[in-house]
């Protein structure tokens, strides 16, 4: 009894400093924790911005130019009903039948078109700050699931410079992946913040899903995922910080808030069906038959994990090869891969390690959607369908690399020097990534040095020549186009857009013979495609068929009413025909779908040559707002001015004449006059 008395003593009386310090000691370390944790947020974001900077420098490239420029829904939030109830490539016209549904896609494009117009950095900003969220969330998320913010730091550092993730970021026309990314990564966060109530979580849970489902598809898969996860995250919250056991969260609980993410991916799933007939209503590769399909699967896995771990040879277009038999080598490669990781994940599960098991699954379900070819595009083999299953590889890599660190530590003698390599290794493989991936964002910078690099590690890929073909046609260069065409066409020919080129080419160069010919294979190959018509329209106008060339105009808007091009090259045919009202309809319909200058003065001269001369004033002055070196427009405008009885408007117009005209008699004439 004394003993204990005196025990107790200097607690309650010499020593009243001793409990203050030690109640004060979880504060302290949570303190440390915090400002840990966010020393590690600022690195992973100073390391990010170090490697993405570059980028902000970079254009619009590839789809970009279709996607963003030449599409009428991310001109004008008048088109969201079109955005939420068709494809990604509707706009185009029934050519654009497609398994991709994206609203948040254009969505996105919409409100940055509106905020930066056509400034590309505006885009490069945003896919920036999406990169930067998700690295961010590769972290939190990571220490939720591994229970280790050393695993998890490594894991979000190696995200954020692993050199496969440079398609997604530097190009725009990947946001659906960034977003995706991030608010599958939510849905994670959200499913297991226990803290927070369980109805709370469950809605916003579900409308992270759905965000995740309206960026890309095959995040429909990462529902079950979320639920494992939820269930593991529960269960670390029972045993504590790192070891696997029973959980304490009421199995209720979990269930009000796995049920509302259930709900909306039925609810998703339904929508497609409703919109589309079915869930993939279009078979992108049907002459691959369903044996080769599984062949090939097998293939891509062993190329997919060659990129994770040696991410050498990057392209923008992977040349993809079906597989025929199971005894191919790249096959088996792929078998053993796939069996590898089926152990690893049965090994961890029995040795209560389920963090792992969860890595393999979230690495295996993400990737399963991309690997039947008879779904995907012309570019099955493509880098960043491996940025949402990368999160699992990446928090692998955080924990085998932590344990490592830690077992090296624990040996006698030789641990401090094994350690010391392996800082060393780790260091040179960060410091190598970060060159890699700033090296590829200069890539990026152009269409010209993306399809030249393209084509330095794929000469096959014909759909990468016909761009660089397009390229150089662009730039002027119509021999170079022209090689590259007839080139493109002999690696591939079915493509049609490569017909076409070749027939817009060859009327570039009044060869309307071999135009014709061209431009007829195309719309023989895929009469469904606006673009042959309307190519075709106008070389049939420039040999003098006039009827025909209105037929194949007419053709080309019924499939393609939302193509301005096709709408402006139609009413400047009806103009040169004196029909007004037909002209003026194009001309207007085709610069609300997207303003162009060239509407305008077609607009302009339709009120010139009917009489409607304040219509007239109004749209050259709307003109010559955009385009104010056009002489000839202001000496129209100064006409209708002076006509009017404007004599100090005329006076300014006439004076514009002369800033790029100085010798136009007209205007100088006038001005004398008005003096």
């Amino acid at each position: 009894m004394a003993n204990a008395l005196l025990n107790n003593q200097p607690r309650l009386t010499t020593r009243e400093g001793l409990p203050a310090r030690r109640e004060a000691a979880p504060a302290r370390q949570d303190a440390h924790r915090k400002k840990r944790e966010t020393l590690l947020i600022a690195a992973l974001v100073l390391v990010t911005c170090a490697c993405f900077a570059n980028t902000l420098a970079n254009g619009f490239v590839y789809d970009d130019d279709q996607q963003i420029l030449q599409n009428p829904y991310v001109k004008s939030w008048k088109f969201i009903p079109q955005i939420f109830t068709t494809t990604v490539w509707s706009f185009v016209g029934q050519a654009g039948a497609t398994n991709y549904y994206r609203p948040l896609m254009t969505l996105t494009y919409l409100g940055l078109w509106s905020v930066f117009g056509d400034a590309p950095s505006g885009f490069h900003i945003f896919n920036l700050a999406m990169q930067l969220a998700v690295v961010v969330m590769v972290f939190f998320v990571g220490r939720r699931l591994l229970g280790d913010e050393w695993m998890a730091g490594i894991a979000a550092l190696l995200f954020a410079v692993h050199p496969v993730h440079t398609e997604v970021v530097d190009w725009i026309a990947s946001v659906p992946d960034l977003e995706t990314t991030f608010f599958s990564l939510l849905l994670l966060w959200l499913i297991a913040d226990f803290e927070m109530a369980d109805g709370v979580a469950g809605a916003l849970g579900a409308l992270a899903l759905l965000g995740a489902l309206f960026a890309k598809e095959p995040s429909l898969l990462v529902a079950p995922l979320a639920i494992g996860f939820g269930y593991l995250a529960a269960a670390k919250a029972a045993a504590g910080a790192g070891a696997w056991g029973a959980a304490v969260v009421p199995f209720r609980r979990r269930v009000a808030r796995w049920l509302p993410v259930l709900a909306m991916g039925a609810a998703y799933v339904a929508w497609r069906i409703a919109l589309f007939g079915k869930l993939a209503p279009v078979l992108q590769h049907a002459q691959i038959s369903w044996p080769q399909a599984v062949y090939s699967a097998f293939a891509l896995v062993l190329q997919y994990a060659r990129l994770l771990v040696w991410p050498t040879r990057l392209s923008a277009f992977h040349v993809f090869h079906v597989s025929h038999a199971m005894r191919e080598p790249r096959v088996l490669g792929g078998v053993a891969v796939v069996a590898g990781f089926v152990a690893m994940a049965l090994v961890a599960w029995r040795r209560c390690v389920p963090e792992i098991t969860f890595c393999v699954l979230w690495m295996a379900l993400t990737l399963l959607p991309v690997l039947n070819p008879r779904w995907m595009a012309a570019n099955v083999l493509t880098e960043r369908y491996l940025y949402l299953p990368s999160v699992g590889f990446c928090w692998l890599v955080g924990w085998f690399g932590v344990q490592a660190w830690r077992r090296l530590g624990s040996l006698a003698g030789a641990g401090t020097t094994l350690r010391a390599a392996y800082a060393v290794v780790a260091s040179g493989i960060f410091v190598a990534s970060v060159f890699a991936v700033m090296q590829r964002n200069r890539v990026w910078h152009d269409d010209l040095s993306l399809y030249t690099q393209t084509l330095v590690t794929d000469p096959d890929a014909a759909i990468i020549r016909n761009n660089l073909a397009g390229t150089y046609f662009s730039l002027g260069n119509l021999e170079g186009a022209e090689k590259e065409w007839l080139g493109a066409l002999a690696g591939k020919p079915d493509n049609v857009i490569t017909m076409n080129a070749l027939g817009v080419l060859y009327t570039r160069e009044k060869k309307y013979e071999e135009a014709q010919k061209y431009l007829l294979m195309a719309m023989h190959t895929r009469p469904e495609w606006a673009d042959g018509h309307y190519d075709y329209a106008i070389v049939l106008e420039r040999v003098g068929k006039d009827a025909e060339s209105k037929a194949e105009f007419q053709r080309a808007i019924a499939l393609a009413p939302f193509n301005p091009a096709a709408r402006l090259w139609y009413a400047k045919v009806l103009l040169a025909d004196r029909e007004y009202a037909e002209a003026e309809a194009h001309f207007r319909r085709s610069n609300e779908l997207q303003p162009s200058d060239e509407a305008l003065r077609g607009l302009a001269d339709v009120y010139l040559q009917t009489g409607q001369n304040e219509k007239a004033v109004a749209t050259l002055r709307e003109y010559l707002s955009h385009s104010p070196y056009d002489s000839e427009a202001h000496l129209q405008l100064a006409k209708l001015l002076d006509a009017r009885g404007d004599y100090p408007g005329a006076t300014v117009e006439f004076r514009a004449v002369l800033v790029t005209d100085p010798r136009n008699m007209e205007a100088i004439a006038a001005l004398k006059k008005s003096h």
